[in-house]
């Protein structure tokens, strides 16, 4: 299965077990990500998640950001994942009005994931639902449980 993991999922791994509200769903996060690097799972990593983490770092941790989300990045690279760069022009062109998302910032992902060949975009944001007629749905639970 090839997974695109959202920047959802992908902080939960980085920062969950720190975060009082997040520290539940970090067991789950850890057990995908253990599919993941046994090969179980393929996934696909945006560089469009690159820069959120970065901005939620800022967000967070203020004048820390870079020796925070420099730790994050060297955490993230760990794990087996393939990346893919950024929409060409042409892309995002061609494919936005099928990818019609309350949040614009999530439409690149969801292209990428469609482009990356991707069988799911696996998330905890639900604004996704509204495109799971063209690409797969999940939450880290709900991967975790088919295997």
């Amino acid at each position: 299965m090839n997974i695109y993991l959202d920047t959802s999922v992908i902080t939960v791994y980085l920062f969950g077990r720190y975060s009082e509200i997040e520290s539940k769903r970090f067991p789950i996060v850890a057990r995908l990500f253990n599919l993941i690097n046994s090969n179980k799972v393929h996934a696909v990593i945006s560089l469009y998640s690159i820069q959120e983490i970065f901005v939620f770092c800022k967000t967070i941790f203020g004048s820390e950001v870079g020796n925070i989300a420099r730790a994050a990045f060297l955490e993230l690279f760990k794990n087996e994942f393939s990346l893919t760069g950024l929409l060409t022009r042409e892309e995002r062109l061609l494919h936005r009005m099928r990818f019609i998302i309350d949040d614009l910032s999530d439409q690149p992902h969801a292209i990428s994931a469609y482009l990356n060949n991707c069988n799911a975009i696996v998330t905890y944001d639900t604004h996704f639902l509204k495109i799971k007629d063209i690409i797969s749905i999940y939450t880290p639970e709900e991967i975790v449980s088919k295997f």
